[in-house]
């Protein structure tokens, strides 16, 4: 690979069809964790792959434990600044009478080997929405901010507690991040997320807080797909990457992934120097779900599935390596 081409797909594993949605994280000793179901509208067990070579090589999936009767809804990887692990994902209950969604995590101190038990959110008035499918914005060494698709909270762990966020609006289902200077950005795409997605209306594409959450502006740039696939990743030079998908015109479905740099805190965004990272040249199969992290200080690594039964192996979940320089300077 020359310095600004990314790699070739890796095949990390075989999967089926239906809610793959990977979650992807880099722990402090520089493994990688890809998380993910194999098949299914609720799949049975999220399994978890290891790579501790920069995502070159990945171990064969082991299922996470403790997790039972439950039809799993996937959800993300977050690493904390202590090290640990955090998962989340959701179980679908009463599906054959009136369907909700019972937001789960478990905890990792040692990088994935174990997990504590299973740990319900306290939410008292679920729907089939309340489900979170982006990784939480560590707000303090107890809260974590927490964008659940009907509604944005913090929640305090030790008081195992939660309330609304900033100035209470749902973001809805995406991506959130805060940057080193306290800047918070939202990939909502509308001022006030509807659940479930409806018509678009109110579009701001994508909001911005350097207030911590008690006003926002409309950045009027990241993508408008209401429960997000893409994704936005703070890099260790304060640099925010936002993962895009571009979508077919005049045909549904996702055709080609590529990151988009901010280099000014997310004031302002390189729409004109977006570097493709995934274009298979058809429909990408399924929704591919693309998570980015930075793998060490030149390389990123992309995560994403793809369904297409034309590749070779078949569905398959796979991770690109990206050279940061392919972003350029700036």
């Amino acid at each position: 690979m020359n310095d600004l081409a990314t790699s070739a797909p890796i095949r990390i594993a075989d999967v089926i069809d239906g809610h793959v949605h990977p979650a992807f994280c880099r722990c402090p000793s520089g493994a990688l964790l890809a998380v993910y179901n194999k098949e299914g509208g609720g799949g049975k067990e999220l399994l978890l792959c290891r790579s501790s070579d920069g995502g070159r090589s990945w171990s064969a999936p082991s299922a996470i434990p403790g997790i039972c009767n439950c039809s799993i809804y996937p959800g993300s990887l977050t690493a904390l600044s202590d090290g640990r692990i955090l998962l989340n994902w959701s179980c679908y209950r009463d599906p054959e009478v009136q369907m909700w969604r019972e937001p789960q995590f478990a905890l990792s101190a040692d990088e994935g080997k174990s997990w504590s038990a299973p740990h319900s959110f306290p939410i008292t008035d679920h729907t089939a929405s309340t489900a979170m499918r982006h990784a939480v914005i560590e707000w303090s060494a107890s809260e974590w901010v927490c964008p659940f698709y009907d509604r944005t909270v913090i929640y305090d762990v030790r008081a195992d507690a939660m309330a609304p966020f900033g100035d209470g609006r749902n973001h809805g289902m995406v991506p959130m991040v805060r940057t080193p200077r306290g800047t918070l950005i939202s990939g909502a795409p509308q001022s006030h997320a509807p659940v479930p997605v409806g018509v678009p209306g109110n579009m701001v594409r994508g909001l911005r807080s350097t207030d911590a959450g008690q006003s926002w502006q409309a950045l009027d740039v990241l993508p408008h797909f209401g429960v997000a696939g893409y994704d936005l990743t703070v890099l260790e030079n304060d640099w925010i990457v936002l993962t895009a998908i571009v979508y077919g015109v005049g045909v549904d479905g996702e055709f080609a992934y590529e990151l988009i740099v901010s280099r000014d805190d997310g004031a302002t965004w390189a729409l004109d120097q977006a570097v493709e990272v995934y274009n298979p040249g058809r429909r990408i199969g399924g929704r591919g779900w693309p998570r980015t992290v930075q793998i060490d200080a030149a390389t990123l690594g992309t995560l994403f599935y793809d369904l297409s039964p034309e590749q070779e192996g078949g569905p398959g979940l796979y991770l690109v390596r990206t050279p940061l320089a392919a972003l350029g300077r700036g």
